[in-house]
């Protein structure tokens, strides 16, 4: 029997708070996160200004790095090592309670992480020069950036991997972490997934409306951002050191949506439900990315529909927090964790009248019990692309 991947260290920040219990307590009482951005860096013409949510700019120092390195770091990666270290505190790591360091990986999932930085780079160097361009910032303005970064301030010395698939980012990274655990070639993997905001999505956020996840006068949602990292490693291994067990992934699926444009949330759903075991009727909750987008949420409205119908409740936490794009699975993964914790689904903000032409999901507007069972978290994005998770308790 191959080893079970599991979840030992969440750490998050997200618009409603800079950790997992600031976040979930937000959404348990309904609220949201959304403030007026405005945002410029010279790379793009005008500025722009849109409704988002944004993250607070007071989250704990990593004190791994010097105050002089910590200068040089893009945001991505000093959001990332710095919830990264939160994480690996979580899963009861430390001095002298660490693993193998060439035995530890960094895996990282996001949209468009380190694109903003490598654009400044390309723009100092012609518009100024080589010579005047920092030489911290090639380094820093790569896409690779903010998962080295992290395994520096881990002391990670394993793999290190950075992986893009639009809002299913991070599912893809916890596949691949899961491939490591499972296969032995890590004992310990820190999962991460980050995406901030920039004038390109805070302009087409323009665009958005109020987001009404399945909701019948939904107009997209704004663009969010968040950091979020988690640590994953043998279930059995974890136990054997007295380290706690947030959840056990029982099976994941990562597809890409046909040539069509035709999702692929519904094939995703089948095979990690198959991979996992679990018939459809035995799962607590599902958490879904919907967000209001027409498209990923008439794709998951009816996968959603066709696995469970409208009996097993569903819960969207990105009515409160926006398009969360590359970090937007592994939030969900972290925070879905929390509920079969906790045994509670938070309300889905902004749910508003359901769409009559959408088949009927289990949503609602306050937090609800939940029965004891696996839960299924669902991710898709306007490409077509989906994945789907499933968590059980340990």
């Amino acid at each position: 029997m191959s080893p079970t991947a599991a979840v030992t260290g969440i750490a998050l920040a997200s618009p409603l708070g800079g950790s997992l219990d600031a976040t979930w307590e937000a959404l348990l009482a309904g609220r949201t996160g959304f403030t007026r951005v405005t945002a410029t860096d010279g790379l793009y013409p005008g500025v722009a200004k849109a409704a988002a949510g944004a993250l607070a700019d007071d989250l704990p120092d990593v004190p791994a790095f010097g105050r002089k390195r910590l200068r040089a770091l893009s945001r991505e990666s000093l959001l990332v090592s710095r919830v990264g270290m939160l994480a690996w505190q979580d899963a009861g790591f430390g001095p002298g309670a660490a693993p193998d360091p060439e035995q530890t990986a960094v895996v990282l999932g996001t949209a468009a992480g380190g694109l903003t930085g490598y654009l400044q780079v390309m723009r100092d160097g012609l518009t100024l020069g080589p010579e005047l361009v920092s030489p911290y910032a090639g380094p820093q303005g790569s896409l690779n950036a903010a998962a080295s970064d992290l395994s520096i301030a881990a002391g990670a010395q394993g793999s290190i991997v950075t992986v893009t698939a639009g809002r299913c980012s991070g599912a893809h990274a916890l596949t691949v972490a899961a491939d490591y655990v499972r296969t032995g070639q890590a004992q310990a993997v820190l999962v991460a997934a980050v995406d901030v905001l920039d004038p390109l999505r805070l302009a087409a956020g323009e665009r958005a409306g109020t987001p009404r996840p399945f909701g019948a006068d939904r107009a997209g949602a704004p663009p969010g951002e968040a950091a979020v990292v988690l640590v994953v490693e043998d279930a059995a291994r974890a136990r054997a050191r007295g380290a706690r067990v947030h959840a056990e992934i029982a099976g994941v699926s990562a597809l890409r949506g046909g040539a069509d444009g035709a999702s692929a949330a519904a094939p995703a759903v089948a095979a990690a439900l198959a991979e996992a075991g679990v018939p459809a009727g035995g799962l607590s909750l599902v958490c879904s990315s919907a967000a209001g987008d027409p498209h990923t949420d008439r794709a998951e409205a009816f996968a959603v529909h066709g696995a469970v119908g409208s009996a097993t409740p569903v819960h969207s936490p990105f009515g409160a927090l926006g398009d969360c794009a590359g970090a937007t699975a592994l939030l969900q993964v972290a925070l879905t964790a929390r509920a079969l914790a906790d045994r509670c689904a938070p309300p889905t903000a902004g749910r508003g009248a359901p769409d009559p032409d959408l088949p009927a999901v289990a949503t609602a507007d306050g937090p609800r019990d939940l029965a004891g069972g696996p839960a299924l978290v669902l991710t898709t994005d306007a490409h077509g692309q989906a994945s789907a998770v499933v968590l059980r308790t340990p």
